[in-house]
């Protein structure tokens, strides 16, 4: 005999189970891309200065991951592009002077005596970079502004002055000679004969950091920054490769990265806590029903 209760429960059962499977298919089909931009997003400079014509660095980061045009960052210039296109598999181009021209590193600097306090320049802040009050002073945290300009065009005084800075250049204590211009035969050099492997005091692989010294993510993984720089590899190089010069460099361009991430990724969360706080104060002051009921009934009168 057939049991009619079973079949409405089998049925749901089978159309729960695709659902499901049909739910972990997105989520994973989703997560590639999810990461691409993600990565494209950590190659940009984080300033928000919307001259690529987005309103941020991560929905221009989702406009290149759909096949965007790589050079309209002016912020980034030369070397975002050469990051974006080294990251994609795309051309190196020139940057499009549609969108702006490269610029060194600046900050805002409000020139507090000719401030009238109109908070404007607050409002056109994407990072929260600039603090003050109503008809008060208003002045600029200069380890927050990422020199995007924007603060310019609303200061109704123009008493705003964008200072160049000084990149990030890390202090090293030992003094690195000049690198000599033949690398190409200096690596050819290399007989791959694994003797600095040996010596060296840390169990590191110096061959292969200097094979990958121009990757910071290789440079990374294969833990150059617990070299002590003791030169033992230098000393039993049979090529005489000058091995710890370069992983001097490669130390300083190393640090230099990871100061500009560093910096690049407190400016997006501090984008991001805007964004959210200008949606929150959004809801909160839209009007209500009752708002509205309040308006017709005073118009009526």
């Amino acid at each position: 005999m057939i049991n009619l209760t079973a079949e409405p429960i089998f049925l749901a059962l089978l159309v729960g189970s695709i659902a499901a499977m049909l739910l972990i298919a997105r989520q994973r089909l989703g997560e590639p891309e999810d990461a691409v931009v993600s990565a494209i997003n950590q190659c940009l400079p984080q300033t928000q200065c919307a001259q690529c014509g987005h309103p941020g660095c991560l929905p221009y980061a989702k406009a290149i991951a759909a096949g965007e045009a790589i050079n309209r960052c002016p912020p980034g210039g030369k070397q975002t592009i050469a990051d974006l296109a080294q990251l994609l598999g795309r051309e190196v181009v020139s940057l499009d002077d549609h969108y702006g021209q490269e610029q060194p590193s600046r900050v805002a600097v409000i020139r507090e005596a000719e401030c009238i306090g109109c908070t404007l320049c607050i409002q056109a802040c994407p990072v929260d970079a600039i603090v003050g009050a109503q008809q008060l002073m208003h002045s600029v945290l200069d380890d927050a502004c990422t020199g995007c300009d924007l603060c310019l065009p609303p200061c109704p005084v123009d008493c705003i002055d964008m200072i160049e800075v000084q990149t990030f250049t890390p202090v090293n204590q030992k003094p690195l000679k000049p690198l000599v211009e033949q690398v190409k035969q200096i690596e050819t050099e290399c007989i791959r004969c694994g003797d600095c492997e040996v010596v060296c005091p840390k169990g590191l692989q110096p061959q292969h950091l200097f094979w990958q010294r121009s990757s910071t993510d290789a440079m990374t993984a294969l833990n150059l920054n617990a070299c002590i720089e003791c030169r033992l590899c230098d000393r039993v190089c049979p090529s005489a490769i000058p091995l710890t010069q370069y992983f001097l460099e490669a130390k300083q361009s190393l640090l230099a990265a990871e100061q500009f991430k560093a910096e690049a990724e407190i400016a997006e969360q501090r984008f991001s806590r805007r964004e959210n706080r200008l949606a929150e104060q959004a809801v909160k002051t839209k009007p209500t029903h009752n708002d509205r009921k309040a308006l017709l009934e005073r118009l009526a009168k």
